[in-house]
């Protein structure tokens, strides 16, 4: 693997083992959703609803993951105004998309 030749063995294995855990959960996702496509209403409701509360989480840790890095750029004095702001940002948007954008989306 002349790719992955400055690396270490450990850190060899980890990425192999994450490219083939990303590889497999590809797969795997697809297979779900041919065999969701023929589910019946109930089932598709119960997936859709699943799905959407696991990628809002994941948006949630997105928007954490920026706020330290934003945090970390700043000075340390500045870190809790960043935290605050980004807070406040996200309550915004949240209001916005409860209030706005659901009914755009789904109704």
């Amino acid at each position: 693997m002349p790719l992955l030749a400055g690396l270490t063995r450990r850190r060899r294995l980890v990425t192999v083992g994450a490219i083939v855990l990303l590889t497999l959960g590809v797969f795997v996702a697809k297979t779900a959703t041919a065999h969701a496509s023929g589910a019946d209403e109930e089932t598709q409701f119960i997936l859709n609803t699943f799905m959407f509360l696991v990628w809002g989480a994941l948006i949630m840790w997105m928007c954490a993951g920026f706020t330290m890095l934003e945090s970390g750029s700043v000075r340390t004095k500045n870190a809790s105004i960043i935290c605050l702001k980004n807070n406040g940002l996200n309550t915004i948007a949240g209001l916005a998309y409860y209030f706005i954008g659901y009914h755009q989306l789904y109704v």
